[in-house]
C-alpha cells in the first residue's frame, strides 16, 4: 500500500466500505494526501471512485449511509463512471459538505490525479483519465476565480471570517502559479509565497499558524482592519489573474474548495 496513506488510514477503510455499494473499480487519493502536505483533521480528504456502471437511486441511498456511518465532514468523494470519464465538463455524483449533489470533476482534480495521485486500488488515473493540458489546467483555476471568489468580494462582512481570509488567499496564491507556471502547489507552499503577492508577513504568518492548527486570537479592531485589507487584495489580484483571459477558452472547475 502507498506510505502516504499511512497518514490518513480512514482513506482505505472507507474506499473498501464504498466498493460494493457503489459498484467500484477503481478508488484515488488527491489533494494533500497526495501531494504530501495532509494535516491530519485539518486538511480536507479529496477522494475519487471510478464505478463500473452508474449509481442507481437505491445505491445512492446506501451510499448516503455509508457516509453518515462514516461521520467525516471533511470527506469529499466524487462517484464517476467509467464510461463517462472522459468528459471534464459532465456532471457526477459526489459528497461534499455533508451532503450528496452533482458536479464534475474539475481539470484540477484530474491533474492532481495524474501528478501524484495515490492509487488505492484499481488501474493506475492515467489509464482512466485523459491528460490535462497547461492550458485547461490554467482555466480551470480561472473559473475558481470568476465563480465564488468573484461574488465573494461583493460581500464585506465574509472577509471578517478566518475561513474567507485563509481559503481566500492561499486559492490565489495556488491559482497564480497555476496559470503562470503550469504547477500545482500545495497549501503549504501558497502560504509560503503570499508575501510575493502582496500579502504581509505577519498575515501569512496567521495563516501559517491556523493551518498547524493554533487557534490565533484577534480583536475586533484586528479582524476588522484585517476584513478591509484582504478583500482589497483578493480584488487586485482576481482582476490580475482574471484580465489575460478574456478569450472564451474553454470553462472548468476548480478543486479547490470554496465555502459552502
Amino acid at each position: 500500500m502507498d506510505a502516504r496513506l499511512d497518514r490518513e488510514p480512514l482513506v482505505s477503510r472507507f474506499a473498501d466500505s464504498v466498493r460494493e455499494v457503489a459498484r467500484v473499480s477503481g478508488f484515488y487519493a488527491g489533494g494533500s494526501i497526495g501531494s504530501g502536505d495532509y494535516h491530519p483533521g485539518i486538511s480536507d480528504l479529496d477522494l475519487v471512485a471510478v464505478l463500473s456502471e452508474p449509481l442507481t437511486r437505491t445505491r445512492r441511498t446506501a451510499l448516503k449511509a455509508v457516509h453518515a456511518a462514516f461521520d467525516v465532514p471533511k470527506l469529499h468523494c466524487a462517484y464517476v463512471p467509467v464510461a463517462e470519464a472522459d468528459d471534464p465538463d459532465r456532471t457526477h455524483v459526489t459528497w461534499a459538505h455533508e451532503q450528496m449533489f452533482r458536479r464534475p470533476l474539475s481539470r484540477i482534480s484530474r491533474a492532481e490525479l495524474h501528478r501524484f495521485g495515490v492509487t488505492v486500488y484499481g488501474p493506475a488515473p492515467a489509464s482512466v483519465f485523459p491528460p490535462v493540458s497547461d492550458a485547461e489546467l490554467a482555466e480551470g483555476a480561472r473559473a475558481e476565480l470568476r465563480g465564488y471568489w468573484t461574488g465573494a468580494l461583493r460581500h464585506p462582512r465574509r472577509w471578517r471570517t478566518d475561513l474567507h481570509v485563509d481559503l481566500g488567499l492561499t486559492t490565489v496564491s495556488r491559482a497564480d502559479a497555476t496559470i503562470a507556471e503550469g504547477r500545482l502547489i500545495t497549501k503549504r507552499e501558497a502560504i509560503d509565497r503570499l508575501p510575493s503577492l502582496g500579502v504581509p508577513v505577519e498575515l501569512a504568518g496567521e495563516i501559517r499558524r491556523r493551518r498547524a492548527g493554533e487557534t490565533v486570537t484577534l480583536t475586533e479592531d484586528q479582524v476588522r482592519d484585517r476584513a478591509v485589507l484582504v478583500r482589497a487584495i483578493m480584488r487586485r489580484e482576481l482582476d490580475r489573474l482574471l484580465r489575460v483571459a478574456k478569450s472564451g477558452a474553454p470553462q472548468g472547475l476548480s478543486r479547490w474548495e470554496s465555502p459552502p
